[in-house]
């Protein structure tokens, strides 16, 4: 009798192993191959649950996208208004725990072109598109004007940040990267009026 496993659980499992893999080897080792081994099973285990590499790497930013939404949830408790922008900006500057590792699989998953398959397009649109209406809701929120505008602003801004921060980390600190992205913050709500 074939055991049942629960999928939910078998995907976070696989995404946390493609993290340490990534975390421990680099974004480059992580392979169906790899994340097996780091599972202590076959391919088949993982492959009953997704079927390529990019997909690997889609699955965990799924999962850390769910964890980033909780942590930014938290960040924003309480707070409303351009504050609520201000603070949101602030969480997205930081870099903490796995956050290097994840903003490599983000460069790698962008970077793999047409050829990723459906599923993973379908995943990285919808990831980039997410996040910038997120950021334009809080545009707006926080009295920006032309919130359309100022969310693709502070879209491209951020994912610019993320970037900056993999090809040069010393010089690309959350408080640099904060500081810039407020600043234009501040010039939006100084257009706005």
């Amino acid at each position: 009798m074939p055991i049942e496993v629960d999928e939910a659980r078998r995907l976070d499992e696989i995404a946390d192993a493609t993290i340490q893999v990534a975390r421990e080897r680099g974004v480059r080792s992580v392979t169906i191959r790899a994340v097996a081994g780091q599972l202590g099973g076959s391919t088949a285990m993982v492959t009953n649950y997704v079927s390529s590499r990019a997909a690997l790497m889609t699955n965990a930013m799924r999962r850390a996208e769910a964890d980033w939404g909780r942590e930014m949830a938290r960040a924003l408790e309480g707070v409303e208004g351009e504050e609520r922008l201000r603070a949101a900006v602030r969480w997205m500057c930081t870099t903490e725990r796995d956050d290097e590792v994840l903003r490599r699989l983000m460069m790698e998953i962008a970077s793999a072109g047409p050829g990723a398959g459906a599923e993973v397009e379908k995943a990285r649109r919808a990831t980039s598109r997410r996040n910038h209406e997120e950021l334009g809701a809080l545009a707006g929120e926080g009295g920006l004007g032309g919130g359309e505008l100022s969310g693709d602003v502070l879209h491209l801004l951020l994912r610019g940040y993320w970037l900056s921060t993999l090809e040069d980390q010393e010089s690309w600190t959350a408080e640099r990267g904060e500081r810039a992205i407020l600043a234009v913050v501040d010039l939006l709500r100084g257009s706005a009026g």
